[in-house]
């Protein structure tokens, strides 16, 4: 693969997928390379002050954090380097907002633990999660890879509510960003779900 070093924004130096030479965690734009790929962790709420929304159902603050502020300038970076990003739930959220999408604030009982996800290549599996909040890809572009399978959620901006299907795995176009709403971070590498992201990540960015 191109990409050899995993950048880790703040936290771990830790690879999920078990494709990269190395890992190595980053705090400053100025860390990044265009060797790697950024990824993004997950956590609490992003401030809705992202994507240009009040604080309703969110449990953030109106203004970014200490943290939003550190990811969005790794984020912006990476996209002025040219250099894929990888966002995991929080980091998926994050990078929807940056890239000009939005989020529902709230979803209808939160998605927590296993649940099955349907992909664009026909096949059904596990993944893991824990998150109320929601991508909304209605004003950004981007590519449906996975998504919540048979299930219908019920979910809220500040102002309005809708039914949707929950997406899971994102190509967003324009960041170039890969958004994975579930944690692979938390399954096993031979788990189907985190063998199928890896070869994602091999073959679109290879």
């Amino acid at each position: 693969m191109k990409y050899k070093t995993l950048y880790s924004a703040g936290f771990t130096e830790n690879d999920p997928f078990g494709i990269f030479d190395k890992c190595v965690r980053v705090t400053k734009p100025e860390h990044l390379s265009t060797d790697g790929m950024l990824i993004l962790w997950g956590g609490e709420d992003i401030s809705p002050a992202l994507y240009e929304q009040s604080v309703i159902h969110a449990r953030a603050p109106s203004k970014p954090s200490a943290r939003d502020i550190m990811e969005t300038n790794l984020f912006n970076q990476a996209v002025k380097l040219g250099i894929p990003i990888i966002g995991i739930c929080r980091g998926a959220q994050l990078a929807c907002a940056l890239s000009g999408g939005t989020l529902y604030q709230h979803i209808q009982g939160g998605h927590h633990g296993d649940h099955e996800v349907e992909t664009f290549d026909g096949q059904t599996m596990h993944t893991s999660s824990c998150h109320h909040q929601a991508l909304n890809l209605s004003c950004v572009e981007h590519e449906l890879l996975a998504w919540d399978k048979d299930r219908i959620t019920v979910a809220f901006t500040d102002k309005d509510i809708e039914k949707v299907i929950i997406p899971e795995v994102v190509l967003l176009k324009k960041t170039n960003t890969f958004a994975i709403q579930g944690h692979p971070e938390w399954m096993h590498r031979k788990d189907a779900f985190v063998k199928w992201c890896a070869n994602l990540l091999q073959t679109r960015f290879a």
